[in-house]
């Protein structure tokens, strides 16, 4: 046996991700909501006599080894070692050089190196003096500084660029890192004279950095960024999440704010359940980091987010996803670190007082929008109903219709007509993330799907005596979906050997590429069949005689194609061929 087969022998894949998805039972599998999609019905399904899972929306699926490199975006070796370290299994194999993971490990390794280059300029050199008088005067303390790793880049040339070249590192490496940029004259530091904030992935990795000028008379961008990296992607990070994650789970909420100095001073307050975003806008990226920790958010934003496009697009992002929103006004200064700093406990206050956040969208329009005349009434309406007509919960959306009818002072019915006059965009949601060789898997359509159903039926029944009925009315040689024919075909075999039935021990017979689809079949949702022994029954006989008619259907297309490509005297012959299938047909139908 394997490291893999070992690791995945020693753990149930219910209980791992059952740690990071709600599951309820389902028949013989759970089911949930699909971690790696947004979605509001759950397509997402686990089974543990198989010990794989499989979404039916997304059509992501595997062990439970390929849901943690999904789930904690790593590769296979990097999730087995986790994994072994759970199952308490010692790795025989040594740990994968692939030049994709080798790659990531020497940024990782250089960006920890840069970070804590920096916070020694920083807090034990002369060059960073000026910078720990500003953290200090912002009443940043050394706690923190240490925490959130804070440092500070000079304003040199090279300086990071030459440190990180005695330490044997290359010039294509430092550049990978986004650390530096190409000049007239070679490569040059990305960051100079600046306040460093290091950002890391929900793992801790350092992955990149966030560099804040000091003088604010500086023409150049109030902050830079690193660039887009093999280990760095601004949509899926969200600073300080490393260090508060344990306080947002606790207190089941996380408050977003813009700025880093925000979160630190925030948390050195006491509100220790806080992340920055970059700017006021969520991503998928941040909403699934998220959604790991909590179901609920508070935003905490200098910017007015009703009148920012980018914001609302964020928030259409987080209603899908099922979280519940807040918006909390400060109740000093212009943003939450002169609010903590200035009132701790009224920022305290504002935080236990925040209002939901389609209540702030409708207080923020009456405010900016003069609704007491019919112009004013026409551009708050213009924004609200496209804000109304995204809430999908209709008690939700019925509560916020008669808010805004008041607001505007209308009556109900006109809001309700506006609602539904709203364009919607050409492609949803679901289709923009869902592709589209899976998107035929949300419904029972076409002869192919069909027969998966009639397989799943089978499986998850009492799979020899279904079998036996199976193969009385359908040869599997005539099953149009290959791998479904290829799995029956299996089943005869297997049953003259085995006088019971077990889905683990059927798929070892089962050749590598028939896999995900024995599993999409096994993992089929048809719970409320299985859980009435009638109502099962019924489904059976009816998905067994809709199969049987697809297969005479095609058949009669093939023959009737046979008869215009023929002799006369060979046509009749092919026509009570014909005729008999007709026959089995009508008389299908009539039973149906």
């Amino acid at each position: 046996m394997g490291d893999a087969d070992e690791v995945k022998s020693r753990l149930n894949i219910v209980d791992i991700i059952g740690e990071k998805v709600i599951l309820k039972k389902s028949g013989r599998n759970f089911k949930g909501l699909c971690p790696f999609h947004n979605e509001k019905t759950p397509s997402f399904m686990v089974s543990p006599d198989r010990q794989v899972f499989h979404c039916f929306g997304c059509g992501k699926g595997g062990s439970v080894i390929d849901f943690i490199m999904e789930y904690e975006h790593v590769e296979f070796p990097e999730a087995l070692e986790e994994l072994a370290s759970r199952a308490g299994v010692t790795l025989s194999t040594v740990k994968s050089e692939s030049p994709e993971r080798k790659l990531k490990e020497e940024l990782y390794e250089m960006n920890a190196l840069a970070s804590d280059f920096y916070q020694y300029l920083l807090v034990k050199h002369p060059l960073g003096e000026k910078a720990l008088l500003y953290l200090k005067n912002r009443g940043i303390t050394d706690k923190s500084i240490k925490t959130f790793g804070i440092g500070y880049s000079p304003n040199s040339w090279e300086a990071l660029y030459q440190f990180l070249k005695k330490k044997k590192y290359s010039d294509d490496l430092i550049e990978k890192a986004g650390l530096a940029l190409h000049g007239n004259r070679g490569l040059y530091d990305r960051f100079r004279g600046r306040l460093m904030f290091t950002l890391h992935d929900h793992r801790g990795n350092v992955v990149g950095f966030s560099g804040r000028v000091l003088n604010p008379t500086i023409k150049d961008a109030k902050y830079i960024n690193t660039s887009e990296t093999p280990v760095y992607s601004k949509s899926n990070v969200l600073f300080g999440l490393d260090v508060t994650h344990e306080a947002i789970a606790k207190a089941n909420e996380a408050i977003l704010m813009e700025g880093e100095i925000d979160a630190i001073s925030s948390f050195q307050a006491g509100v220790s359940n806080v992340v920055a975003i970059k700017g006021s806008a969520l991503t998928e990226g941040h909403v699934h980091l998220l959604k790991r920790y909590t179901e609920r958010i508070i935003f905490s934003l200098d910017s007015d987010m009703a009148g920012d496009a980018a914001s609302r697009r964020g928030i259409d992002i987080a209603e899908r996803a099922g979280l519940d929103m807040k918006v909390a006004v400060m109740p000093v200064g212009k943003d939450p670190d002169e609010a903590v700093r200035e009132d701790p406990v009224g920022f305290k206050k504002a935080m236990k007082n925040a209002v939901p956040i389609y209540d702030y969208f409708i207080t923020s329009a009456v405010k900016r929008f003069d609704t007491k005349t019919a112009f004013g009434k026409k551009k708050a309406s213009e924004e609200l109903l496209p804000i109304l007509s995204k809430i999908e919960n209709s008690i939700v959306q019925g509560h916020y219709i008669k808010k805004v009818a008041q607001a505007l002072d209308v009556s109900e019915d006109i809001v309700v007509d506006g609602v539904k006059k709203v364009k919607q965009p050409v492609s949803s949601f679901r289709d923009q993330i869902v592709p589209e060789k899976t998107k035929e898997s949300f419904a029972i359509s076409g002869p192919e799907r069909l027969e998966l159903y009639c397989l799943g039926l089978m499986l998850q029944g009492d799979t020899r005596t279904l079998y036996a009925e199976f193969t009385q009315v359908v040869a599997p040689g005539d099953m149009k979906h290959m791998g479904v024919r290829r799995i029956v075909e299996a089943l005869i075999p297997y049953m003259k050997n085995d006088s019971s039935f077990e889905v683990a021990d059927f798929a070892k017979v089962l050749s590598k590429e028939l896999l995900p689809v024995l599993d999409e079949a096994y993992l089929w949702d048809i719970s409320v069949s299985t859980e009435n022994s009638e109502f099962f029954t019924k489904e059976w006989v009816r998905t067994l005689k809709e199969v049987r008619k697809s297969i005479l259907k095609r058949k009669m297309r093939e023959v009737a194609d046979r008869i215009r490509t023929t002799s006369e005297q060979e046509a009749e012959v092919i026509q009570e061929e014909l005729a008999k299938l007709a026959s089995e047909y009508a008389l299908l139908e009539k039973t149906s």
